[in-house]
């Protein structure tokens, strides 16, 4: 299945887990637009393209410069981050060399991480269900 981290955030929450508020922008005025409703001071800017690793990926228009996901303090960076993100071509290492161009943006409030959690199932074609754990 194939979702984007803010669809998949969406989904979460709907089921009561507590993830930071965030909002999708597909321009760079829909960026701006989002932190100002969000609030505070800090937010975090993050390509969404159907891989994972954006944030160590690389842009090919600025194979040096920062990956796909990045931290900033101003509303103006939102919206600076935000239009150096779109409609540009993201490589990582789930991507291949091709990569793949980032037409949305998730927008979320930043938060201080104590730690990451990451969460895989499996599912069983033949059952339709998630398959046990068997390691």
């Amino acid at each position: 299945m194939n979702i984007h981290e803010y669809q998949a955030k969406e989904l979460l929450k709907g089921y009561g887990v507590a993830v930071p508020n965030g909002r999708v922008a597909f321009t760079p005025d829909d960026a701006v637009a989002a932190a100002r409703e969000l609030g505070g001071t800090v937010w975090v800017v993050k390509s969404q393209i159907h891989a994972g690793g954006r944030g160590a990926g690389r842009f090919t228009n600025d194979r040096n410069g920062p990956g796909g996901v990045r931290v900033v303090k101003t509303v103006d960076e939102v919206g600076k981050n935000a239009a150096q993100m779109l409609s540009s071509v993201l490589v990582t290492k789930q991507t291949g060399p091709d990569g793949r161009e980032v037409k949305r943006v998730y927008i979320e409030e930043g938060c201080a991480i104590e730690r990451e959690l990451y969460l895989g199932m499996l599912i069983d074609r033949a059952t339709s269900q998630i398959t046990p754990r068997s390691f």
